[in-house]
């Protein structure tokens, strides 16, 4: 973490915790308080430090040596917090052990203040000035954020600056035949265009573009479109694997086709073969359709090679590829190479304008004083659309002529140091962050290149890193939205794709500004990626000396990492080939005792039917994530389950000595709870796919906020036992309506889920063999999620009038859900997936959906065409159709984006 994130989390727990806990004893209570005031003087002088510290190597090791005194006595005080808690006063031994851990922790204290009093007198030897109090930058920054939070448009093509004409000229090229506009037909066969450029200039921006663009996504034009990023790190079988998954088909097609990869996989070593199949896999899948497929970040033609044998050139069909690259020579083997340019000065302009006042309306008078030091830094940008962007979050923080003067002068200080100005630009984009982002953009390091990264996780991985401090009775989760948003406003994270309620679903990291990350993150806050391959070099490697983050590779884990455990705050274990029965065959029992400060824990690809008794010794454990299975499961798969023909995870009965975990993540899982009150008062969010327990008992959880997914009978169990009080934070809650439909039933369900006054997401899912009760649906809710067949649209009649985000699943009706739903009078966000409605006609009427902004179909393969009536859906900005046949939409508004 930032020098300032690891003083300020000393602080804290000096103050707040463990004054508490040792007052009046030995004198311990002064040693704190004085390292507590050393440590709060530190910060004033951290600002002067991070300014000087780009031009001066001894002022980088002086910020160094402050983080890491910061973190040993953050290590110190939450190692004897975990065992004061783990031995509270009930006995002469406890009592005595209590003395033992006091009289430590005295000692330690000294230690650090003794290396806090020399760092302090360094200072003046590197002319370190105090430049005020932190806290007052930190309360200027919050209230900067509040004011600027989700006023940047997300949408990309409001910020395309100088693409224009390279959008017509692609889709000319692309679309029509020999890139004449007069002719109407299109290029028949396989075509390829290629975009080329440097890193940075807007080559993935301009291709999704193209690929979202209406002329490419027009209904009948071609059958599916898929998208893939190749990247350096390039591997042929997972690149093809990852353009299978990637083609439109359904989700249990998408599950069927994985267990089939995934056991061709399993079936042989030998790489080209397996490659040789998946290749043939794809040709098969492409064969007698018009595809468009997007190659994103191809740097070798030999990679190019490989990917374009698997694509069926057929002449009676017309088939695109469109590839990225910063390799020209790739674009000698397309019919059309698309070389992309630098802006012009007055295209950088306009670009930084619009980076620099996300918060302004484009009526809103631009301060002339700024213009001339405004192109005076965009000089060091040299036209880079990213550097540009880049600049603009710089410049987002004052909208002063000095404070845009003190930017340049920065810039120039940084270009001794870098390699370009682009470099120098991407460091101090960093450099200039809060310490609270720096630290939030770190943790962007331990997701895998080029991946997707969800917004949900991200913010897990930062609450249990302790990054986000509560802030009255906001939810830690809403302030965490907000550091995600300013990252996206500076231009550090880009967006992936929004939810319904435009918030961001996940997001993604530019591959130079990954770079930076990954630096930082090592010299920061320890962290490491370790695989098997390389084991020797990591064992020996002498900067392990306090690795705080791993995220390691490989089956044999225990060899990856036995020693040098006791300061790791996370841990990603990744199973790629996912072989392993179980997790212990690679971790004895020691190996989990070592992990005692480890905050956060991440298992994916390992097989368990139950927690190792050895991760009993994680009690500072906060957020807990688990992925045995990589497969989506379905309402059928609940059914399978409730009859006892899946085998559950059975979660030990000791769960309730991780008293500090705030996030059990088992999505995907179904759980098996032990008959006993779990006491854990601190969970937040539990999340697996089917709870089951013969009494489950979740009284003690009085912090709970989301519960998914529970069985209706343990739900109305454990529910009876629940006071008001308990219920008080549920916002989010599933439940799998496994019973016959009973009225007494459906009546308790329904008075449980009123008490719930901030419950604001609810899921329902039954099975095929059961039928929803829409009446048990609380009155003030406002999202709700429905998952199972329904018989008729007459269910839909007693949803509640409050309703702003609905979601129909696998309802399979057969009479047009349209008009019932377009009576709903608030609704807002409709989205209807995967067989909602099996009919091939939509209509929708003159009065209905008078709030309703964005429709999503997805997996509609019965539909052919919506009507619209004059008047119906006014208010509608977004219509998007994917995974299903070709639909005409009559009279659809000119102003909709589709």
């Amino acid at each position: 973490m930032a020098a300032e994130t690891a003083i300020s989390s000393a602080v804290q727990l000096l103050g707040d915790l463990l004054i508490q806990k040792v007052k009046f004893v030995r004198g311990v209570e002064g040693k704190v308080e004085l390292l507590k005031d050393e440590l709060n003087r530190m910060q004033s002088f951290l600002k002067d430090a991070n300014k000087k510290q780009a031009q001066d190597e001894r002022v980088r090791n002086w910020v160094s040596e402050i983080r890491e005194v910061a973190q040993d006595a953050q290590d110190a005080i939450e190692m004897f917090l975990l065992n004061i808690q783990n031995h509270p006063r009930r006995s002469c031994t406890s009592f005595s052990k209590r003395i033992y851990y006091i009289d430590r922790i005295g000692e330690e204290i000294e230690s650090i203040q003794a290396r806090v009093d020399a760092i302090h007198k360094s200072r003046e030897r590197y002319g370190i000035r105090d430049l005020g109090e932190a806290a007052e930058d930190h309360s200027t920054w919050r209230s900067q954020l509040e004011s600027r939070r989700r006023l940047a448009p997300w949408k990309t093509d409001e910020h395309l600056v100088g693409l224009e004409d390279d959008v017509r000229k692609l889709l000319r090229e692309l679309i029509l035949v020999d890139g004449k506009e007069k002719e109407k037909e299109k290029k028949k066969g396989l075509s390829m265009a290629a975009i080329v450029g440097m890193g940075g200039i807007g080559k993935s921006t301009l291709a999704r573009t193209i690929y979202n663009h209406p002329d490419v996504v027009v209904a009948g034009r071609f059958d599916c479109r898929a998208w893939v990023v190749v990247s350096g790190k390039f591997t042929p079988h997972e690149t093809i694997k990852q353009l299978l998954l990637g083609l439109p088909r359904s989700d249990q097609d998408k599950e069927r086709l994985r267990e089939e990869i995934k056991k061709l996989e399993g079936s042989t070593e030998d790489k080209l073969y397996l490659q040789q199949e998946l290749q043939q896999m794809l040709h098969e899948q492409l064969e007698g359709k018009t595809y468009f497929i997007v190659l994103d970040d191809v740097w070798e033609k030999e990679h190019w090679e490989f990917l374009t044998s698997a694509f069926p050139d057929e002449q009676d069909k017309s088939s695109r590829l469109l590839v990225t690259s910063r390799n020209k020579v790739i674009a000698k083997h397309g019919q059309y190479a698309h070389e992309m340019k630098l802006l012009d000065p007055e295209e950088s302009w306009k670009l930084l304008l619009k980076k620099a006042f996300v918060d302004k309306k484009s009526d809103d008078k631009f301060p002339k004083d700024l213009e001339s030091i405004g192109r005076k830094i965009l000089e060091k940008c040299d036209g880079l659309p990213l550097a540009i962007s880049m600049v603009g979050g710089l410049l987002l923080e004052t909208q002063t002529k000095s404070g845009w003067e003190e930017v340049l002068n920065q810039i120039n200080s940084h270009l001794g140091r870098a390699e370009s100005s682009v470099s120098a630009i991407l460091e101090l984009s960093y450099q200039n962050l809060s310490f609270q982002l720096k630290s939030c953009f770190l943790c962007l390091a331990f997701f895998k290149e080029d991946t997707t990264i969800p917004a949900k996780r991200l913010i897990h991985i930062w609450v249990g890193h302790g990054l986000i401090q509560q802030e009255g009775r906001r939810m830690v989760e809403e302030i965490a939205r907000g550091y995600l948003d300013e990252l996206i406003n500076r231009n550090l994270v880009q967006i992936e794709d929004l939810n319904m309620d435009d918030r961001v679903k996940s997001c993604h990291l530019h591959d130079l500004l990954r770079e930076v990350c990954l630096r930082k993150a090592k010299e920061e806050i320890g962290f490491r990626v370790l695989k098997e391959e390389e084991e020797d070099d990591i064992i020996s490697s002498q900067s392990l000396c306090k690795p705080r983050n791993h995220v390691v590779h490989g089956e044999n884990i225990g060899t990856l990492l036995l020693k040098h455990n006791k300061h790791l705050r996370s841990l990603f274990l990744i199973n790629l080939n996912g072989n392993n029965n179980d997790v212990r065959a690679s971790t004895p029992s020691p190996y989990w005792k070592s992990f005692y400060l480890l905050k956060i824990l991440d298992l994916n690809g390992f097989k368990l039917r139950t927690l190792p008794r050895s991760f009993r010794a994680l009690v500072g454990l906060k957020c807990f994530r688990i992925r045995r299975v990589q497969h989506k499961l379905f309402p059928e798969d609940f059914a399978l389950f409730m009859g006892r023909l899946y085998e559950p995870m059975k979660l030990p009965r000791w769960l309730d000595r991780l008293k500090n975990l705030e996030v059990l993540d088992m999505e995907n899982e179904f759980v098996e709870f032990p008959n006993v009150t779990l006491k854990m008062g601190r969970l937040r969010h539990f999340h697996a796919n089917c709870v089951y327990s013969s009494q489950m008992r979740i009284e003690n959880w009085k912090n709970i906020e989301t519960l998914k997914y529970i069985s209706q009978k343990d739900w109305l169990g454990c529910s009876s036992k629940l006071m008001p009080a308990n219920c008080c934070h549920v916002r989010e809650l599933g439940i799998y309506m496994d019973g016959e439909k009973r009225k007494y039933e459906s009546s308790k369900v329904r008075a449980s889920l009123e008490k719930m006054e901030n419950l604001a997401k609810l899921h329902l899912m039954w099975s095929l063999s059961h039928q929803i009760d829409t009446a048990i649906i609380p009155s003030h809710l406002t999202k709700l999620k429905l998952t199972g067949e329904m018989s008729k649209c007459l269910a839909l009649s007693t949803l509640p009038s409050n309703l702003s985000y609905l979601t129909l699943e696998s309802a399979h009706l057969d009479e047009d859900p349209m008009p019932e739903l377009g009576k709903l009078p608030k609704l807002m966000h409709l989205k209807l997936k995967r067989d909602a409605y099996v009919g091939k006609r939509m209509r929708v009427l003159h009065d209905g959906f008078p709030c309703l902004e964005a429709l999503f179909l997805r997996e509609l393969y019965g539909l052919r065409g919506i009507h619209i009536e004059e008047g119906g859906m006014p208010q509608l900005k977004q219509l998007k159709i994917t995974q299903s046949a070709p639909v005409e939409i009559n009279n659809l508004p000119k102003r909709i984006h589709v």
